[in-house]
């Protein structure tokens, strides 16, 4: 259980799918929270969603009920919106889960579809040991007003993967780069490396920057049969202290490797190389030799390249640059990492 819930909001102008809260919902699954995901939009791997809450389950609940059944009526899609959306609230207040996602409601309430009054009404009157999050394009101010913490998702595409223009049998694999300054990152790479590999896409997670411990993702990853995840960083990087950066050098220069091994060993159809951006913007990992990689994947292999700060080189080699932006963080208030949530 949660000493203390937040309102968390992901928005942005952006119809890319941000899969940052079901990453959220793996790291929660690991630490014994449970959640509960409603989904008001559809996405590509709503197969994997189905099949990640069955292997996470009872600490994982994805409902996809708004999203189901004869969308040829508008009235019988507003009453399957409200029916789930009520059932999902009388969940939250019945004390039953930690965490109640509100997966692609913001477009709703903006349409009208929902009630903004029933939404604000949630909000206030949520048990404060349990987490909301609502996500989606054009969250109303009404919303961001009172969260505790907002993520805005910017979207552009500079240019396209490297080696497309190479020839090759089908469409090429994204390259997507994941940066910015707001919370969702690493969370984002989780949720969209979850859903894959539920699809029984061999995906792996290599995290450049965190020390080995016992974090939500790790303990959640070893239920899943197609997702590994390494963990292979020395932590907090003290910039100013040279035998700190030596050891950092060190892990940096073995995660690389590392990562080599695994991007050009066939194995795999999606690695994600969480805080490779920021391993590269303090120089423990060269731009020029991730952007050669970049340049020399395999074709059908997608990328995710998470962390703050992410090297222009890099940005411009992306087919997919994703910015987080920081609207509002709780650590502006004091309130400090929370097991489940941030770990």
């Amino acid at each position: 259980m949660l000493k203390k819930g937040l309102v968390q909001v992901y928005t942005g102008s952006t119809e890319l799918f941000n899969f940052a809260p079901l990453g959220l919902s793996l790291r929660a699954a690991g630490q014994g929270l449970k959640t509960l995901v409603t989904c008001f939009a559809t996405h590509e791997f709503m197969d994997g969603a189905e099949k990640a809450s069955s292997l996470l389950k009872p600490h994982l609940v994805i409902d996809h009920t708004p999203v189901e059944g004869d969308a040829s009526s508008g009235s019988k899609i507003r009453d399957r919106v409200l029916a789930s959306f009520r059932n999902a609230r009388t969940a939250l207040c019945s004390g039953q889960y930690d965490m109640l996602i509100l997966n692609g409601i913001n477009p709703l309430i903006k349409k009208g579809i929902l009630p903004l009054g029933e939404i604000i009404q949630l909000m206030e009157k949520r048990p404060p040991n349990v987490e909301l999050v609502l996500s989606g394009a054009e969250a109303p101010e009404e919303l961001i007003d009172r969260a505790d913490l907002v993520t805005e998702m910017v979207v552009s595409r500079p240019g396209g993967a490297p080696n497309e223009g190479v020839e090759h049998s089908g469409p090429p694999s994204p390259i997507e780069v994941i940066t910015g300054n707001g919370k969702g990152k690493t969370t984002y790479c989780l949720g969209k490396a979850m859903l894959r590999s539920c699809t029984g896409v061999r995906s792996s997670i290599l995290q450049f920057i965190k020390s080995p411990s016992p974090y939500g993702e790790i303990k959640a990853i070893a239920r899943l049969p197609h997702l590994e995840i390494k963990t292979m960083g020395e932590g907090f990087l003290h910039t100013d202290r040279p035998e700190e950066r030596k050891k950092h050098l060190k892990a940096a220069r073995m995660a690389w490797e590392e990562c080599l091994r695994e991007i050009f060993s066939l194995k795999y159809g999606l690695v994600a190389l969480d805080e490779i951006n920021t391993a590269t913007y303090y120089g423990l990992v060269h731009a020029d030799r991730v952007r050669e990689m970049l340049f020399l994947k395999p074709h059908g292999l997608e990328l995710l390249l998470s962390g703050r700060n992410a090297h222009l080189q890099v940005r411009g080699a992306s087919s997919i640059l994703i910015e987080m932006r920081e609207i509002k963080h709780p650590y502006r208030k004091g309130i400090k990492a929370r097991k489940g949530i941030e770990y």
